[in-house]
Parts: structure tokens; sequence; C-alpha cells
């Protein structure tokens, strides 16, 4: 009895350690299947909370473009699609957060040991493998929602740019057409009152067309062998003749008699050499006394250019009260031919102050 006892102890002992290795072994695996659902699920809260940050800024961006397009688009078809797109990514992303929430307790549920962990081991394992199966969480859904939203706004962003070009395309037409009706007007208004040789803005001047001689004498030849270029060059040689055949009677109709401009760059230098465009068609009348009166007067803009340069259009206006714009520099060009010759173009005036006919005799 006592062998058999003592056999039965060691069976007994025997047992007990077999039992005791099982349950020591199946607490560490269940620890650790825990303790790796706990890491795996940390990883996914972090995961799924970036990707769910990128959703709702795709979101934000997209409500802008949806936004700012409105009534920029040709047709509303990509509008409409990016619009149905926005509110499939906020339901997705309204479903993601709300699991989210899920997964974080349950996750952080694991760090809690429950009550039977030591008696029932297997329970770490269930639990854990409860908060896998349970997961809904999905970084590939947060992230094909966040593209869907990309390609939205793109197809957006090019009806948008369709859109514009289309504007831009009316735009030029509507702006070309203005001008053009512009250029008319200046036209009716240059031949309706022989207005000003230069323009404020500087480029090409609106001609000067005096009006014809009133003797016979006047429309003769100041001398024979008369050069309009000779002339110009000597008075200012830092201009040159430009010859255009009937620009007179395009500028102011077919009755006019004669007519010039002299052309500036305002966003040039006093340096830089000023033409002056004259008629070829009516290249006799410059040799006369209204047609030197011309010459003189554009060949002032040329020396007052070299004097002043960019500051041309407002160097004059302290002498010449009353006046605004490019007029000024064309008053004192009538008074610096009148220094040169005793009578002006009239097309600006006929009399000038001793004071402004002693800065006019500076430019000669």
């Amino acid at each position: 009895m006592i062998a058999a006892l003592a056999v039965s102890t060691v069976l007994v002992t025997s047992t007990a350690v077999v039992v005791g290795t099982n349950y020591v072994t199946t607490q560490q695996s269940a620890q650790s299947a825990l303790f790796d659902t706990v890491a795996s699920g940390n990883e996914k809260v972090t995961a799924v909370t970036q990707r769910a940050a990128d959703l709702e800024l795709a979101i934000t961006n997209a409500q802008n473009i949806l936004q700012d397009s409105s009534g920029k688009v040709l047709d509303e078809a990509s509008r409409q699609a990016l619009e149905k797109s926005i509110a499939q990514a906020q339901q997705t992303l309204k479903q993601q957060k709300s699991q989210l929430v899920k997964l974080k307790a349950s996750v952080s549920s694991l760090k809690t040991p429950a009550p039977l962990d030591v008696l029932w081991p297997y329970g770490k394992q269930l639990r854990a493998q409860e908060v896998q199966d349970s997961d809904t969480t999905s970084v590939d859904v947060l992230v094909k929602a966040v593209m869907a939203l990309g390609g939205g706004i793109q197809n957006v962003q090019a009806a948008q740019a369709a859109w514009q070009a289309e504007q831009d395309r009316i735009a030029a037409e509507q702006a070309a057409a203005e001008a053009a009706a512009a250029a008319q007007a200046a036209a009716a208004a240059r031949r309706a009152a022989q207005a000003q040789t230069l323009e404020q803005t500087g480029g090409s001047t609106t001609p000067t067309a005096p009006a014809p001689p009133v003797t016979a004498a006047a429309a003769a030849p100041v001398t024979q062998g008369f050069s309009a270029e000779a002339y110009v060059t000597a008075l200012a040689p830092n201009s040159y003749v430009v010859w255009d055949n009937g620009m007179c009677a395009r500028q102011f109709g077919a009755n006019v008699y004669l007519c010039g401009f002299a052309t500036v760059n305002l966003n040039g230098s006093n340096t830089d050499r000023v033409p002056i465009t004259l008629d070829s068609s009516l290249t006799e009348r410059y040799s006369n006394s209204v047609g030197v009166s011309v010459l003189v007067h554009e060949a002032a803009h040329a020396r007052q250019w070299w004097k002043y340069g960019p500051s041309i259009m407002t160097a004059y206006n302290a002498l010449v009260p009353g006046q605004t714009g490019s007029m000024p520099v064309e008053w004192m060009a009538d008074c610096a031919t009148i220094v040169k010759l005793g009578y002006s173009t009239g097309a600006y005036t006929r009399n000038c102050t001793a004071e402004q006919l002693a800065e006019a005799a500076t430019l000669w």
C-alpha cells in the first residue's frame, strides 16, 4: 500500500507538473497575443487617424473648389460628380470615425486585465481575437475616398480652365471691338478738331494738320530744291524722317492739306532717336510756308525729347496753365515754331507769352 501510494503520489505529482507547464505556456501565448493585438491596434488607430485627417482636408478642399467654381464651368457635369463624391466621402468619414472610436476603446480595454484572465488564460486570446474581428476601420477605404475627391477636383479644375479660356476669348473679342471703336472715335475726333500731335501715353503721335496757305506766295516753296529730310535733320539731329504714302488722308480725310507727327517712347531714354512721319504723297507741300511750320513743329518735339526725355509730359504744365494731358507739350512746340519762323502751325496756338517764348527758345 505504501508503495502503491508512493507510485500514485509520483503520478499525481507528475501530472501536476505537466498541467503547470501547459498553464504557463498558455498564459504566455495568450499574453503575447494580447500584446500583439494592442500593438497592431495602436498602429491601426494611428494610421486611420492620419488618413481620416487626410480625408477631412480633401473634403474641405473639394467644398472650396465646388463653391469657387459655381457659374464658372461650361457645364455642370464635373461639379455634380464632385458634389456626389463629397457626400460619399463625408459618409465614409463619419463611419470610419465612429469605428475608430470603438477601436480605440477596444484596444484600451485590452490593457486592463479581466478578472478571469488568471484562472482562464484563453480569455486573453479570445478578447484579443474579438477586438480584431470587430474592427471595421479601413485605411484603404479612406485612401480611396481621398483619391476620388482628388480626381473630382481635377475634373472641375479642367472644366474651370475651359470656361476661363472661353471667357478670355470673349473678352479678347470685346477688347478688340472696343479698341476698333475707340480708334474710329479717336480718328473722327482728330479729323474734327485737328487734335494734339503728342499723345499722353507716348507712341505714335496724332498728326498735326494745319490749314492750307491762304496766298499763292505762302503756297510757293520757300526755296528751290528744298529737302524736308535735310531740314528736319538740321533742326533736330536726334530725329529722322519716315515717309508714309497717304497717311494724311487716312488720318484726316481726303480734304486735308498737310500733316505730320513725331513718335516718342515714354519708357525710353532721351538719347533715343525720334522718328517724324510725313506723307510722301504730299512731298512738295512740305517745302512751302505751311509745310515748313509742320516740319519745325515736329522737329520741336524731337528737341523737347532730347531736353526732357520721359518727363516731357510734365515739363510744361506750369508754363501752360489751363491745359492738360499732352496739350502743354503741343502748345510749346507751336511756341518753338514761332521762335524759329515767327509764326506757328496754328493748330494749338498763334500767340505765346514772353515766358513761354523764352523757354521755347532754349530748344534751339
